[in-house]
């Protein structure tokens, strides 16, 4: 028997040993609310917004405080791109946004650390 042939044959049977298993994260999902209380220009464009009223999708889902304030920028329902500035609600509006995150491990200067990835599509005025 070819002893290559053999070997590879152990790599196969001890791989799925070696291995932990890996599974994927979901996003959370909190459907909010917000009142538009300025737009920021610096040091890039944002808005600032008061949360009205939350509304987790899940029991387990960390979710902004109601009455607490939040700076993000403004995402298209497919939370693909940045919503067009044009479109952005204006101070005093209101807005619902489908605030996501999904938490998980970041790499960076070759250093492994926690993060959470977060989005604000916009679903509705």
């Amino acid at each position: 028997m070819n002893t290559h042939i053999a070997g590879l044959g152990l790599l196969a049977l001890t791989l799925p040993f070696l291995c932990e298993p890996v599974q994927a994260s979901t996003w959370q999902i909190c459907h909010m609310e917000l009142r538009i209380v300025e737009v920021l220009k610096q040091p890039y464009p944002q808005l600032q917004a008061q949360i009205v009223k939350v509304t987790p999708k899940s029991s387990s889902v960390e979710c902004p405080v109601q009455g607490s304030s939040l700076t993000f920028t403004p995402e298209t329902p497919d939370y693909q791109a940045t919503l067009p500035r044009r479109q952005w609600p204006a101070k005093g509006q209101s807005v619902q946004v489908d605030y996501r995150y999904l938490d998980g491990i970041c790499k960076g200067d070759g250093h492994s650390y926690p993060c959470r990835i977060k989005h604000y599509p916009v679903v509705g005025r």
